[in-house]
């Protein structure tokens, strides 16, 4: 009895056991797959938002998440690894956990570890069930980050080894965007039309006709686009869709200068419940119809109707930009409409704000040129050459800033006074108008007779010259300058031609400076004469005086900077060294002893002329040179007669 107590108690044991496995079993089991079920609910969940995000973003295969869905993309990898690292033996779900790591690493659109992890599963996994679609999402990710061959040979291999897999025109779609990207948009309308055919699906047939007749617009093609986009269905499950359907009709309208058509439709749209979280957007297009139509008092209005009650703090809440832009077209609008500067100011100030790049950028060189002119305007002239040059200042500003040529011409013609005007800004003013009239006003004739009257009012200036040019006349025109540059030419003949003559060289380039001292060419001028002194003729002193007058006339020059300056010491350092010097220590040449002269106590050099002498020689003559140059230093003196052949300036 004992005996068969103990064997049922075994047995029991034995079952118990067996039993207890099983469960654990069951429950290892059950975890594993809860741990990989739980990392595909995270995804669901995400890419569900995620693509409601990227339905907004026709142009783009893939938007980056906001942070809530990214931390859910996050989970899903942390949950998928885990079922990876858990149960590192047991592969049954490994495959699952690669194609959900790399789909979130996709959406995430940290493309360089999708990748990574979907060739994982294509090598270690080549039967898996989700080979076509890691070859999918791998193109997806060679797409984003540019790598369209590679992504179209993915593409390829999909429609050779797995045509059943494009079922749904993924891969057709995918192809299409490849396409866009190349620039190929009438390649990419042909294959839309085929998935469009083919397609069975009305959300993604509705789709594909938008992506069609968006393509149309971008080309330009508004009478291709119209009829698709006039019998496309708008459902009211698909707002976004619908809407993106009827802006674009709006946007062929408006193009093919359909105008009252455009505004019925817009009407039609802002009644639309479905269309209500646009109606700025609206608001504004109606206005840039009023504004076509040349309805001013209509777009002001519903530009301020758009913009009422708003001020700086809300455009930079303004997540639809319409805000922005309404601002900076109301500006334009009381600039070039209502000649209130005032007013346009105002607005161009509240657009400067806007979060719209483009139009941030714009508004605040405009508001920038409202503010300059205003100054202007407000500043008193002394006498009339100073109001000439303010009003050339304000004309300026109209011309470049505020694109209003005709104000500029108007300005311009204002400056330039009559023949008798010898103000320096008259050329200046009367050859911008003659340019404003013919490329912005595009008048050629009155252009050109401005330009005539240029070389008839100022035959020596660059402005005739440029005249000259633009009538396709011969140029004979010599101004000032090339008057001042063929004088230096003819020094240098004198210095480096085959009759060198060294002094009458130095004599040429200290004249041009003294016929052109107004000219750029002076200071290279004026600094060759003291260097030739200096270096060639040794005259110290002269030298120093003419380093002085180089510094003393042109301090900024760079001849003065980096040439005289230190020429300047060297030089001074050589005079006193040769004045202190005494007469016992003065190195003298050797002398035979019959040419010593015993009465005067003197030495004669190798010519005859005794040393001592010498000394005082050529500081008299250094000093006679100094004073001549002193003297020829006035514009009043007479031209030396190297300079007698070229113009007066």
């Amino acid at each position: 009895m004992i005996s068969k107590l103990i064997k049922t108690f075994t047995v029991f044991q034995n079952s118990f056991f067996c039993v207890l496995v099983l469960i654990l079993v069951q429950l290892s089991c059950t975890a594993y797959f809860n741990t990989y079920y739980n990392g595909k609910i995270a995804f669901e969940e995400a890419n569900k938002k995620h693509l409601k995000v990227i339905r907004h973003y026709p142009d783009s295969i893939i938007v980056k998440p906001d942070d809530e869905i990214a931390r859910k993309y996050d989970r899903t990898i942390e949950k998928a690894r885990k079922v990876m690292d858990l149960y590192e033996k047991d592969k049954k779900w490994h495959d699952d956990a690669l194609m959900l790591i790399g789909k979130a690493y996709y959406y995430k659109r940290e493309n360089v570890p999708a990748i990574r992890k979907l060739t994982q599963l294509q090598k270690e996994f080549p039967s898996s069930p989700f080979i076509p679609e890691s070859f999918l999402y791998m193109a997806k990710a060679y797409v984003d980050q540019g790598e369209l061959d590679k992504a179209e040979n993915l593409c390829g291999v999909l429609l050779q080894k797995y045509p059943a897999f494009n079922k749904n025109n993924e891969v057709s779609l995918l192809l299409v965007e490849i396409a866009i990207l190349r620039g190929g948009r009438s390649q990419a309308i042909g294959l839309l039309e085929k998935a469009r055919k083919s397609e069975r699906s009305e959300e993604k047939r509705i789709q594909i006709l938008l992506r069609i007749c968006e393509l149309y617009v971008d080309l330009k093609q508004y009478d291709k686009a119209v009829p698709l986009l006039e019998k496309a269905p708008r459902k009211k499950d698909l707002p976004q869709q619908s809407y993106r359907m009827d802006k674009a009709l709006f946007t062929c309208y408006s193009e093919l200068g359909k105008y009252e058509k455009a505004l019925v439709l817009i009407d039609m749209m802002m009644r639309k419940n479905m269309y209500e979280e646009y109606h700025k957007d609206l608001l504004f297009m109606k206005a840039m119809i009023y504004k076509r139509l040349d309805r001013i008092d209509d777009a002001l209005a519903a530009l301020e109707e758009l913009t009422s009650g708003i001020d700086s703090t809300d455009v930079l809440s303004d997540t639809s930009t319409a805000v922005g832009k309404a601002f900076y077209e109301l500006a334009l609008l009381y600039q070039y409409k209502k000649a209130d500067f005032q007013s346009a100011q105002k607005y161009a100030k509240l657009a400067a704000q806007s979060r719209d790049t483009s139009v941030r950028i714009q508004a605040s060189l405009l508001r920038d040129a409202y503010l300059r002119l205003e100054e202007l305007r407000s500043q008193r002239d002394s006498s009339v050459e100073a109001e000439k040059s303010r009003f050339f200042q304000i004309g300026e500003l109209f011309r470049f800033e505020l694109s209003e040529p005709d104000s500029a011409y108007s300005l311009y013609m204002s400056i330039a006074g009559d023949a008798s005007d010898t103000f320096k800004i008259a050329p200046v003013a009367l050859s911008a108008a003659a340019y404003v009239a013919k490329n912005e006003l595009k008048d050629t004739k009155r252009a050109d007779s401005i330009f005539k009257l240029i070389i008839k009012r100022y035959p020596a200036t660059d402005y005739a010259k440029l005249a000259q040019k633009e009538l396709s006349l011969a140029v004979t025109i010599m101004t000032r300058q090339d008057s001042a540059y063929q004088v230096f030419r003819n020094a240098e003949m004198l210095l480096y031609g085959k009759e060198r003559n060294v002094k009458k060289a130095i004599n040429a380039y200290y004249n041009v400076y003294r016929v052109y001292p107004d000219i750029d060419i002076a200071q290279k001028s004026l600094f060759t004469a003291a260097w030739l002194i200096d270096d060639v003729l040794q005259k110290n002193k002269t030298a120093r005086d003419l380093y002085s007058k180089l510094c003393s006339r042109y301090p900024e020059s760079v001849y003065c900077k980096n040439e005289a300056k230190p020429r300047l010491d060297a030089v001074e350092k050589a005079i006193a060294d040769l004045k202190g010097t005494p007469q016992s220590n003065v190195s003298q040449p050797s002398v035979s002893k019959s040419e010593a002269d015993s009465s005067s106590g003197s030495v004669k050099d190798t010519t005859g002329t005794t040393f001592s002498d010498s000394l005082a020689q050529v500081e008299d003559q250094v000093e006679d040179q100094v004073e001549e140059i002193s003297d020829k230093d006035s514009l009043d003196s007479p031209v030396p007669d190297e300079l007698d052949s070229i113009p007066a300036p």
